[in-house]
């Protein structure tokens, strides 16, 4: 009987010495394996796509934000003739679809690319996915959650235009599986989220835009082809195509006119437009209107005979509390892997038929390849390396 009392004091002495709580968890796991995601950090992480095939996984703080205008900062090793085709930011646990201009998607977990620095090369695609020859990845969607009322919305090249239920994704052999149908001459170029409430803007390589509500597009299976998205004219092709949800459109019809007719103004939401020459500019929705599908839509960018649009975001998710600005982010990647980070709210706002401002210098660095938002709530500490090396005013 002492004895117990011994351990019994002895006991309640360790527990009053060390009584913080604990900080792991456990868990009755039947297998008794720890896979790879459970010991994985659920972090931020950028990741960069050449059109030859190259991925890499990088830390959104590798590139610091700079003036409209300046030349940017090098993404890092180009192989020969290969430029930069997707920018995108997700989290180390999402599964990241692949959609190749074929209408394959293939799937894989974000931490399976190697994480490496902004000068490295990239790991080529063909060691993480099953790609056919010249199989090109043409959009990457990363996923955190496969739920009932999201969609998938894609858009060719051409102009069709169809959403499919994003539980037709959540298994996805190893080898692929169709998501669009296509003819031969066409090919699968974008592909983003969506709901039945949010709106899709859609524009066209000579600045034509169509707004159209998502519940218009018809939600079709994966081996179909879709409905025509917009009357092209000769010569003229898709070129962007980004979502609007369904908040910022609530928002939006309560500045109506007395027709149901959105008030035009400069006020945000905006419409943000990046050329190929790198000129840009940001133009408010309420200046746009909702359209069907299958039209030609409305003039949302004048270009010069040489120049064509590179890509288009709605921006205005995020506003600054101090003078309702935009607190986004842009980031322009050009032909030769040069990259320039944007404040949104230094690009200028206009109206549908100016040409905009220069947005980043391409004197020899090609045309704009691909553009990205990115919110400016990451860190933005500088590597060791100094930056007046590489960014020139």
């Amino acid at each position: 009987m002492i004895e117990n009392r011994v351990i019994e004091q002895e006991a309640i002495e360790l527990k009053n010495k060390f009584a913080t709580p604990r900080r792991s968890m456990l868990e009755d796991d039947e297998g008794g394996q720890v896979e790879d995601i459970d010991v994985i950090p659920n972090e931020e992480m950028i990741l960069a796509i050449s059109g030859k095939g190259y991925v890499k996984r990088m830390k959104p703080n590798m590139f610091v934000a700079q003036n409209r205008g300046t030349i940017g900062r090098s993404v890092g090793k180009m192989r020969v003739n290969d430029v930069m085709s997707d920018f995108l930011v997700c989290r180390a646990h999402d599964h990241i679809l692949y959609f190749s201009d074929k209408g394959i998607v293939y799937s894989a977990r974000a931490y399976k690319i190697p994480e490496c620095t902004r000068t490295a090369a990239g790991t080529p695609l063909v060691q993480i996915l099953s790609l056919s020859d010249g199989e090109r990845i043409t959009s990457i969607i990363p996923v955190s959650e496969f739920v009932d009322d999201q969609y998938l919305v894609m858009l060719t090249a051409n102009g069709y235009i169809k959403k499919v239920s994003l539980n037709y994704f959540s298994s996805i052999r190893p080898t692929g599986i169709i998501a669009i149908q296509l003819v031969s001459d066409d090919e699968l170029k974008w592909v983003r989220c969506c709901t039945n409430d949010d709106l899709v803007a859609m524009a066209s390589q000579k600045g034509m835009v169509i707004l159209s509500s998502g519940d218009k597009i018809r939600s079709l299976g994966r081996v179909t082809r879709g409905a025509i998205a917009m009357r092209l004219k000769d010569g003229d092709k898709m070129a962007s195509m980004d979502i609007i949800p369904a908040a910022l459109r609530k928002e939006m019809d309560q500045q109506v006119d007395e027709y149901g007719i959105w008030k035009k103004g400069t006020n945000g939401p905006w419409l943000l437009f990046v050329s190929e020459s790198g000129y840009g500019k940001r133009v408010s929705l309420s200046n746009f209107r909702l359209s069907s599908l299958n039209k030609a839509g409305l003039i949302g960018y004048k270009f010069a005979a040489e120049d064509r649009l590179a890509a288009v975001f709605v921006v205005g998710y995020s506003l600054s509390a101090e003078d309702g600005e935009s607190d986004e982010h842009i980031i322009l990647v050009s032909q030769s892997g040069t990259i320039n980070r944007i404040k949104v709210r230094d690009i200028p706002i206009q109206f549908r038929y100016a040409r905009g401002v220069i947005l980043m210098r391409l004197d020899h660095l090609g045309k704009i390849q691909s553009a990205s938002l990115i919110s400016s709530t990451e860190s933005v500490a500088e590597e060791d390396v100094e930056l007046n090396d590489e960014v020139v005013a």
